[in-house]
């Protein structure tokens, strides 16, 4: 678990909430998850921070299910932007890339056990959700078009 938190030491706040949610998992409210994920800027690019985000947000909704929407449509984003329009080539994509820690393998981003249990048994099941996110992504951006 401590080497998922050393990957995100630009914000000591974001590691704190990974370090503690299995513990005590609201001891940060939902804002302040929310916002803390959200400000952190995982990558430049669009592959890197959908792995970062998922690598982030897979551990918390572990623990933190209430919070899974709002948490998916920042880590949806990214992918949205790199051209992955389809839900379940999203789903496919998060778990094809996004990992636990290998020996073998030196993943910049990588999730915990916790977070690969929910990328395999629970975003797997979120088709209609990723679904839902996309479709708000594509009318959001729609309207800032438009402005």
């Amino acid at each position: 678990m401590k080497i998922i938190i050393h990957q995100f030491s630009r914000s000591p706040q974001l590691q704190d909430i990974l370090k503690s949610v299995d513990k005590d998992p609201y001891k940060y409210s939902n804002e302040e998850i929310i916002t803390t994920v959200d400000q952190f800027l995982p990558s430049q690019n669009c592959e890197g921070a959908a792995l970062g985000y998922f690598s982030i947000i897979s551990h918390i909704c572990y623990f933190r299910s209430d919070l899974e929407k709002t948490l998916m449509k920042i880590a949806i984003r990214p992918l949205y932007y790199l051209g992955i329009t389809d839900p379940e080539n999203e789903i496919k994509w998060v778990q094809s890339y996004v990992k636990k820690k290998s020996l073998f393998k030196n993943n910049y981003y990588f999730t915990s056990k916790q977070g690969e249990n929910w990328i395999q048994n629970e975003f797997i099941t979120k088709l209609g959700t990723v679904e839902a996110i996309i479709k708000e992504i594509v009318i959001e951006d729609n309207i800032e078009n438009e402005t």
